[in-house]
Parts: structure tokens; sequence; C-alpha cells
């Protein structure tokens, strides 16, 4: 009996790259105890397919790509103002350090409410996030994260320009990733004709 193609857009390149990558890793399995701090896991040497099958390198292949997309969804939305709170558990939580407007929020109740329905003064802020340098480990349903955030946004009418990175904790529910947890925090937060540099 024939079954189905997998519902992935991207399947036979999964397959192809977990092939490559078969003869790549031949080192004995990582101990999960051993692996690095959740909340820095490229302090440690990459060892996401070590001592796996071809399967089960296929299947961290398209988890890796699953929470990729919806990290790259969460910043499209973002920029076109969308809601997010469908992007996070029903217990999940937004924390932001930034300095001038520090926030926590958590459950999707409250997380609706402020991510959904952004109020006129909200909507002037324009931010337009540009993610990228995504470090993931996965353990089974539930995984951490950290990925570097370049933020253009107004502020009082000013042009403002921020770098920082998100450190995340994600979840399979129901068979799709979500945030679990996403923890922002800034390098820097400043005026754009301001710039960064700290006089000498």
């Amino acid at each position: 009996m024939r079954t189905s193609e997998p519902p992935y857009p991207t399947f036979k390149c999964l397959v192809l790259s977990a092939t490559i990558l078969l003869g790549l890793f031949s080192a004995p399995p990582y101990a999960l105890a051993q692996r690095a701090s959740p909340i820095a896991p490229y302090l440690k040497e990459f060892d996401a397919f070590t001592g796996k099958s071809l399967e089960q390198k296929v299947k961290e292949l398209a988890d890796r790509e699953e929470i990729r997309e919806l990290i790259s969804r969460y910043a499209h939305r973002v920029a076109h103002r969308e809601g997010l709170s469908a992007l996070f558990t029903d217990d999940g939580a937004y924390i932001n350090h930034n300095p001038n407007d520090p926030r926590e929020i958590r459950g999707r109740e409250k997380l609706a409410a402020f991510f959904d329905n952004l109020p006129p003064e909200r909507r002037t802020a324009d931010p337009l996030p540009m993610i990228h340098n995504v470090a993931i480990e996965i353990s089974g349903d539930e995984a951490i994260g950290i990925c570097s955030n370049e933020l253009r946004i107004s502020e009082n009418g000013k042009s403002m320009i921020a770098s920082g990175y998100y450190e995340d904790r994600y979840r399979r529910v129901n068979g799709h990733w979500k945030f679990a947890l996403r923890e922002v925090t800034w390098f820097h937060w400043v005026p754009l004709q301001e710039g960064w540099a700290k006089p000498k």
C-alpha cells in the first residue's frame, strides 16, 4: 500500500542532506546532561546529528526547519503588524529587557491583549526586526535557541536603532513548534543619528 507524501515541501532535500551527513558524524552520542546551558547553545561543539540514524537526522532537520520558520514568521508578523499570540504556547511568556520599557507578559490571554490588538499609539512605532544567526538545540518535544536581532523602530518621533538577541524556549504542541518563551536582551538602543559608539 502506498503511503502519502510527507507534509514537508522540502522533504527530498532533507533526505539528501541527511544522507550526506550520515558519513560525517560518527562520534559517540553526546549525553543531554553535558549539553550547553539553555542560554548559550553556541558555546558547545555542534553535535545535533551525532550517533543518530538517517531517519533521526531527517527528523532533526525537519524540526530545525520548522523552528526557523516559526522565528521568521514572528519577524514578519511584527513588521506587518499582525498578531503574535498564536505563535506561543498557552502558557508562553515574552520578556523584554528594554531599559526604557521593560515588560514580562505570561499566558496566552495576556499575550493576545499585548500583541494582537495594538492601540494607535503603539502602531506608530513601526518596528522592523531583522532576526538571524539562529542556534538551536532540540531534545524531543522541547528545544532551546538563541538568535541575533537588529531592530529599526520609531520612538518619540526619532528613528532608533537597536541590536540584541533572543533567548528562546520552544515546545512542540499538537505537532507544531511554538514559543514557550521569548526573552530579548539589548546591547544598545539608541537614536540613529547618535549611533552606539561611545566617545573615547
